[in-house]
């Protein structure tokens, strides 16, 4: 503090009889003031805090009310211009109306919270009942192990398809996505099929051979076709881009 007491003298000189600011109009105060902290709202929010640990019951109505009774000094203002008593009246009617306003509020809030987390969960469960009914429709799809069924494929039936593959432990499947173009999955899943047909890949669920598996395939092909270029449309996602 001593290169500050050094300076004092000069930091006061403003205010001394004479000074600028002494001389100093009111318009050019008004113009020369400052805000007394870098934050114009770290006063207000410090005083709103201690109120609020000195009457925890109060709403922010009520704090908002009386920091502008104080600030405005309304009691001067009632005590010069409120000379009838209907002046008193009208207040008191005013306060009257405006008591359940910050209850109102309250319910508000609460009101949009439970809308919120209904529509969540109803999202979850919507979610949840999807996935169920995918699941088991998968597991009702018996695996096609000939291209030439695989390639009739399309929409919803080629999606099973791809996720009985990939539960199956189908290798080169990873890049599928819903996305990816009908061209493209009938693609990959011949080139499975062509691992299988060489003996390099067997599904997890294969217990017999070749031509068991053939004999067993109760999965018929689809007749309507899609171009190669076309890409699934179902509003369902794949089990793999479920998080």
């Amino acid at each position: 503090l001593q290169g500050a007491a050094a300076t004092w003298s000069r930091f006061t000189s403003e205010f001394a009889p004479g000074g600028l600011i002494d001389e100093a109009t009111q318009e050019e105060r008004d113009l020369a003031w400052m805000a007394p902290t870098n934050d114009v709202n770290e006063g207000t929010l410090g005083a709103f805090q201690l109120m609020m640990c000195k009457q925890p019951q109060l709403s922010l109505l009520g704090y908002n009310l009386q920091a502008m009774y104080f600030h405005n000094d309304t009691a001067a203002f009632i005590k010069h211009c409120f000379v009838k008593p209907e002046d008193f009246k009208f207040l008191h009617k005013m306060a009257q109306e405006s008591r359940g306003e910050d209850r109102k509020r309250k319910a508000e809030i609460v009101q949009h919270q439970e809308e919120r987390n209904a529509a969540r969960n109803a999202a979850i469960t919507k979610r949840k009942e999807q996935k169920a009914a995918r699941e088991k429709r998968v597991q009702e799809t018996s695996i096609v192990l000939k291209k030439d069924e695989v390639i009739n494929l399309k929409g919803q039936s080629l999606k099973d398809m791809v996720q009985v593959y990939k539960d199956a432990g189908a290798p080169n499947l990873e890049q599928i996505k819903s996305s990816t173009k009908v061209g493209e999955i009938r693609t990959a899943l011949c080139v499975v099929i062509s691992l299988y047909d060489s003996g390099q890949w067997k599904p997890f669920a294969d217990s017999g051979d070749e031509d068991s598996d053939e004999e067993g395939d109760s999965s018929k092909p689809v007749d309507n076709v899609a171009s190669e270029g076309d890409v699934i449309d179902d509003s369902a996602d794949w089990e793999d881009d479920i998080n």
